[in-house]
C-alpha cells in the first residue's frame, strides 16, 4: 500500500486547491479510498493497479466533497465581503441598532440592500445546526444500524475476520462510524443519510469530520502508516 500512497496525494491536493477542505482531510480520505481498492483489486483485471485504483480514491474524495463544499471557489473579493460581514453581523452596535445597524453595515460594506439579504441568507446557510441531544442521538444510531441496508445488499461481502476498513471504524463510535462508512465508502450524501438519522446534514458533517479526525489520532498513537492497515490476503497486489 505504501508504494501507491503517492498516487492519493496528486488527487487530495487538486480538490483541496478546488474546495475549502483542507489537504488533510482529503489525504485521509482518498487513504481509505486506497485500502478498498486494494481489497477489490485481482490481477484477473490484468489492469495496472494504480490505474484500478485512481477511480476508487477520486470517487472517494468527490463523495466527500459533495455536499460538503463547493467545488469552485468564490471569487477572492465576494469571499472576502462575505467573511467581513459574517464577523460585523453580531457586533453589538449592529444587533442593538434594528434597521439602523443593518443600513451602518451596509454603509461600511459599501453593499446595496439587495446584497446584504445575499450576504444574510448564505450566512444563514452557512450557520452549523446545534448538536443533538446525546442521549436521543445514541438511541438514533442504534435503531438506523437496523434499518440501514445489510452488507450484502451494498455489495460487501462479510469475512469471519473484519476488513482493514472494518477495523479502523471499529475505533469510533457508532455515529461516527456509521457516517464514515456509508458516506465515505457507500457514497451516500449528507442529505440522505441526515434524513436516516433524523439529523441535520451539517451534524452529518460534522460526526464525518471528527470521525476522520479520531481515525487520524487512533493511527499516530499506535504508530500506524496507511500501508500497514491493509491484509496480507486482501490482495494479490505486491506491496498491498
Amino acid at each position: 500500500m505504501e508504494r501507491y500512497r503517492s498516487v492519493v496525494r496528486p488527487l487530495a491536493v487538486h480538490y483541496a486547491r478546488c474546495s475549502r477542505e483542507s489537504v488533510e482531510d482529503l489525504l485521509q480520505v482518498g487513504l481509505m479510498g486506497l485500502i478498498r481498492a486494494a481489497e477489490l483489486y485481482s490481477e484477473d483485471r490484468q489492469t495496472p493497479f494504480e490505474a484500478f485504483a485512481r477511480p476508487h480514491i477520486r470517487g472517494a474524495i468527490l463523495h466527500y466533497l459533495r455536499d460538503a463544499a463547493p467545488l469552485v471557489r468564490l471569487p477572492r473579493r465576494q469571499a472576502e465581503l462575505q467573511e467581513r460581514f459574517n464577523r460585523l453581523r453580531n457586533h453589538p452596535a449592529v444587533l442593538a441598532g434594528g434597521t439602523q445597524g443593518i443600513a451602518a453595515l451596509c454603509r461600511t460594506l459599501g453593499v446595496s440592500g439587495e446584497e446584504w439579504q445575499r450576504l444574510e441568507m448564505q450566512r444563514q446557510l452557512a450557520r452549523p445546526a446545534h448538536l443533538d441531544d446525546p442521549a436521543l442521538a445514541e438511541a438514533l444510531a442504534t435503531s438506523v444500524a437496523t434499518e440501514l441496508p445489510s452488507e450484502a445488499a451494498n455489495g460487501r461481502v462479510s469475512s469471519p475476520e473484519a476488513s482493514p476498513v472494518e477495523a479502523m471504524l471499529a475505533l469510533l463510535e457508532p455515529r461516527q462510524s456509521l457516517v464514515v462508512r456509508q458516506v465515505v465508502l457507500g457514497g451516500w450524501s449528507y442529505r440522505r443519510l441526515g434524513r436516516q438519522m433524523a439529523v441535520s446534514p451539517m451534524t452529518v458533517k460534522r460526526l464525518l469530520h471528527k470521525g476522520l479526525e479520531q481515525l487520524r489520532q487512533h493511527m499516530d498513537i499506535q504508530g500506524v502508516r496507511p500501508g500497514d492497515l491493509s491484509d496480507p490476503g486482501a490482495s494479490v497486489v505486491p506491496g498491498c
